[in-house]
């Protein structure tokens, strides 16, 4: 990197930004399955719904780490 912005490197860091949301949104949407699973004594569906929501934040987690190296 030369030491200015020419653009395609913020372009290439908000889409990353706008994937780790994404991802994070969608952990929140299986959260919120997983708690109508609970209230309504679903197990399974419990179980489903944290399994999907800990791969989402696994995901957000790797592009996290990823932006910080």
């Amino acid at each position: 990197m030369n030491g200015f912005d020419d653009g395609h490197e913020t372009s290439k860091q908000l889409s990353g930004a706008a994937e780790l949301v994404a991802h994070a949104e969608a952990a929140t949407h299986y959260l919120k399955e997983l708690y109508a699973a609970s209230a309504n004594d679903d197990k399974a569906a419990a179980r489903r719904a944290l399994r999907q929501a800990i791969s989402e934040l696994e995901v957000a987690r790797a592009l996290l780490q990823m932006g910080l190296e």
